[in-house]
């Protein structure tokens, strides 16, 4: 992902546009890029960043070619290569140096050790701080292409912008079933806070962005960067605008984008996402034996006309139903909010399970009618729960 000094925008009045990659114009240095790190298989990262500087010389477009580096590195393999780790080295260093440091003393310390590890004191030198990033090794680079890292380069621009997002809003199109399940497993996976509703054949969804939250925003803010990828495997019109947050001022500023941008996702097409937390529990399930059924269908449950909502779990036992949605991130009015619209409107076969390391802000789910658990879920609470509520 793109960092803050390599976005490239336009703000015009009160909107954001990304100043994306011109094709044609930046193919060539694209190819020499992926050229660089292809033959540099070996080399270190303060080598290969040495090419780049090369390549980047005084363009005033350097930023684009800073960024694609940034995202080829990312994808590569690195590695440190020595037979000692390189803390232990430096530690037997300065345990014979450090009483009477001196020029002949810390010569014959690289020497003593050299000899004791069977080193000759210039590989030494070369190995005591190999454990640097600059001084990791490039192992493998994966096949990518022009087209592919010039359109990552689109979505890494996009990405870096929602991270200072308050408000992520996209209004689906008559979108097909299985891509709209996709979609909201991307969010539960996520563990994004998210309403939804249904008119007609539209469908809105509503994330809130990393500036909403007190506590824990960047790790926040990456999640609803890595889903906005699963956004654009949409097969419908959509379109999105996104409230952020510009400059230290934190001026509110739109960012809007729509299906006829021609961004293209870089990550698998496919639905089959699980977060630790579900992982866990559905260990645990089956080990209780309960004659439930666990299931991940994927239904959508309207909420009287004021959302809708997509439990990861439905549970079955003869002609029994319920329903299980683990709450990802949230706040305290967040999360009130969502339990009354499900008290409200919801099918009165929902369970509600909530992590209290994933609060947003200093609040607590007490008082709320939900499963409150700290890192792992307790099956059998779920269990008397689902016994109460199922229909």
């Amino acid at each position: 992902m793109l960092t803050g000094e390599l976005v490239r925008v336009r703000v015009i009045k009160k909107e954001l546009r990304p100043s994306f990659i011109a094709r044609d114009r930046h193919r060539a240095t694209t190819d020499e890029l992926l050229r660089i790190y292809r033959e540099g298989i070996g080399q270190t990262r303060e080598a290969l960043s040495e090419q780049v500087k090369e390549l980047v010389g005084d363009r005033t477009d350097h930023k684009i070619t800073r960024g694609m580096a940034k995202l080829i590195e990312d994808r590569a393999e690195w590695a440190s290569e020595s037979p000692v780790p390189p803390a232990e080295l430096r530690e037997r260093l300065w345990t014979r140096v450090a009483a009477a440091p001196s020029r002949s003393r810390a010569e014959a310390a690289y020497l003593a050790v050299g000899q004791e590890l069977d080193l000759d004191a210039d590989q030494l030198r070369r190995l005591l701080f190999a454990d640097r990033k600059e001084e990791q090794e490039l192992k493998s680079l994966p096949a990518i292409d022009t087209n592919w890292l010039m359109n990552r380069y689109d979505v890494a621009l996009v990405q870096a912008l929602l991270l200072k997002a308050s408000e992520l809003r996209a209004v689906l199109h008559a979108p097909q079933p299985e891509r709209l399940r996709q979609l909201f497993t991307a969010v539960r996976f996520h563990q994004l806070m998210y309403r939804a509703k249904r008119t007609e054949d539209r469908v809105e969804i509503v994330l809130d962005g990393p500036a909403s939250l007190i506590r824990q925003n960047s790790r926040y803010g990456m999640a609803l960067a890595n889903w906005f990828p699963r956004l654009l495997l949409q097969t419908c019109r959509w379109e999105m605008e996104a409230t952020v947050l510009w400059t230290k001022r934190r001026l509110r500023k739109s960012l809007q984008l729509n299906s006829d941008m021609d961004l293209h996702s870089h990550v698998r097409d496919t639905g089959a996402y699980k977060t630790q937390v579900e992982g866990w529990f559905e260990e645990r399930w089956e080990k209780l034996d309960t004659g439930w059924t666990l299931s991940r269908d994927g239904v959508i449950l309207d909420l009287g006309g004021e959302g809708v909502v997509c439990p990861g779990y439905t549970l079955r036992k003869g002609r029994k139903t319920a329903y299980l949605e683990i709450v990802g991130f949230w706040r305290k009015d967040w999360l009130k909010r969502h339990s009354q619209r499900i008290r409200k409107h919801g099918p009165g076969n929902l369970v509600i399970a909530v992590s209290e390391r994933m609060a947003g802000d200093k609040g607590d789910p007490d008082g709320l009618d939900v499963i409150a658990f700290k890192e792992i879920l307790n099956a059998k609470k779920v269990l008397a729960a689902v016994e109460k509520v199922a229909l």
